[in-house]
């Protein structure tokens, strides 16, 4: 008997299926499945994703469009695992990629394996990519001179330049505006909310240039950590600062310090001393000092990774991890994973590049708005933390059917959704897909989550929101929507869904975005 080629063999096994399926659920066609698929997008984007996964399983218990198939299964698949359903979903999945080829499946496919193997070692490779250039003189008017600390938050950077006493705030290429400040001030830093930060040479500023700490020494900010706790560096001290609670606690240093410059990941703090040429690591849980990277040559400033990969200024380089990128006339880095700033005092420019490991990155759609001339949607983009990446806006992008549609990208701040857990529950993945922040005594959750010891500071989180027009009139049945982050060869992405009868319900319930 002659044998059926293997394209052949698994169409024949897809008709099967779907005859098979027809007869056992024939009350259901394929304009009810439609239906049941609307409604079980509409709960997903409500976060109800119990009765979302419900309505899933009655979209497939009928007849299904063949080209609409992987879409019904990928987003069965995508509620099960939500709801705690990994393994099952996983073997769903195997079955149906025997018979239909599906990028988008595959994609979830490796969400879930780099989750489950969290691979933290150090990088073994970084790529670079020139971003864009913002000029200190537009038309002949001089926004900044000399320029000595940058600090990143959203979609724009403060930049501040000291000798003239003025905070320039910019995106990309433009200037948004200019602050003009009465203090002698070192850095600016904002907060995980926001909110901006002057120091000085002897004390803490708001952004209103109220004295929140006095008495400081050489001061420098590192970071905040997740507790809301602001980190400076004083000379033979740590102290933290919550503006959450209007805290001040601080941490004896071993010896004495003079930080040239300071910088955090989740779990620790990184000080490079001036004195030594090193830079000393501690633990940020109980300020212990558990490494010295010795750096071959002379340094006085630094950045560093989420994953502990060490990025410092050389002579004529950027060195990452270890790689060499020749740059000249670099006064000092900024750095904002994955962004890259490099500040020139010649020729008053600050340039970015996006600087990338090997790590993932992580996206996700969460929720889709619409009115009657433009979509909007809600994307987070996170490191494996589950700590918000902010300037990425340049290398996100959106698709409609694989297709590239132009939008508008800028930042929102939105309400978190977290719960307190006191012992270990689910899968991590449960929790990234689902968007939820943990917190409590299960510290690995916690961990890779964005989430804090408390719920203290849990006030929002970071989205990108990518608005365009979208195509009127919709076409009929499921568009699928794709939102990716891309540096060169290195594309992450999430896809989801939306339907006509999607995009009039959402406008009929909220007619105003």
């Amino acid at each position: 008997m002659k044998r059926l080629p293997l394209k052949d063999a698994k169409c024949l096994l897809l008709i099967v299926f779907l005859l098979l399926t027809s007869l056992t659920f024939g009350v259901i066609d394929e304009e009810t499945a439609r239906l049941y698929f609307t409604q079980a997008l509409k709960s997903t984007y409500e976060g109800d994703f119990a009765k979302a996964f419900e309505l899933s399983q009655k979209a497939l218990s009928g007849r299904v469009y063949v080209q609409e198939l992987p879409y019904f299964w990928y987003l069965r698949s995508r509620l099960r695992m939500i709801n705690n359903q990994v393994d099952k979903a996983l073997e769903e999945l195997k079955n149906f990629t025997m018979l239909v080829r599906s990028d988008d499946i595959d994609n979830l496919i490796a969400k879930v394996n780099y989750f489950r193997k969290l691979n933290l070692s150090p990088s073994s490779t970084f790529g670079m990519g020139y971003v864009n250039s913002l000029n200190g003189y537009v038309k002949g008017i001089e926004y900044f001179q000399t320029p000595t600390s940058l600090a990143v938050y959203g979609d724009k950077f403060a930049l501040l330049d000291s000798k003239n006493r003025r905070i320039a705030f910019a995106r990309q290429n433009r200037i948004l505006s200019i602050k003009k400040v009465s203090k002698d001030l070192k850095q600016v830093f904002f907060d995980r909310s926001g909110q901006l930060y002057l120091l000085g040479e002897k004390a803490l500023y708001n952004e209103s240039e109220a004295e929140i700490i006095s008495g400081l020494k050489v001061p420098y900010i590192a970071g905040q950590d997740r507790e809301g706790y602001i980190y400076i560096i004083d000379f033979d001290r740590v102290v933290k600062y919550n503006p959450n609670v209007n805290k001040t606690v601080e941490f004896k240093l071993p010896k004495m310090t003079f930080a040239l410059d300071a910088e955090m990941t989740v779990d620790r703090l990184y000080i490079l001393d001036a004195l030594s040429q090193e830079i000393d690591v501690y633990s940020l849980d109980r300020l212990q000092k558990i490494n010295v990277v010795k750096v071959p040559e002379k340094i006085w400033n630094f950045e560093v990774t989420p994953y502990g990969d060490i990025i410092y200024l050389g002579k004529d380089k950027i060195v990452a991890g270890g790689m060499e990128f020749p740059m000249k006339d670099i006064n000092f880095i900024e750095y904002s994973y994955p962004t890259l700033f490099l500040i020139k005092w010649k020729g008053n420019v600050v340039e970015q590049y996006w600087l990338k490991d090997d790590k993932p990155i992580f996206v996700n759609i969460d929720n889709l708005s619409f009115d009657d001339n433009s979509a909007y949607a809600y994307v987070r983009v996170e490191d494996l933390y589950g700590d918000e990446l902010h300037y990425v806006g340049y290398a996100l992008s959106m698709f409609e059917q694989d297709v590239y549609v132009p939008s508008d990208a800028y930042v929102e701040q939105k309400e978190v959704r977290s719960i307190q857990l006191n012992t270990c529950e689910n899968e991590l993945i449960n929790y990234r897909l689902a968007g939820i922040k943990v917190f409590g005594k299960c510290s690995i959750l916690s961990k890779f989550t964005g989430g804090l010891t408390t719920p203290d500071g849990l006030k929002g989180r970071l989205y990108w929101v990518t608005k365009w027009t979208y195509l009127k009139p919709v076409p009929p049945g499921i568009i699928k929507l794709s939102a990716k982050v891309t540096f060169k060869e290195q594309v992450y992405y999430d896809t989801m869904f939306y339907t006509n009868s999607l995009i009039k319900e959402i406008i009929s319930t909220n007619p105003q975005k």
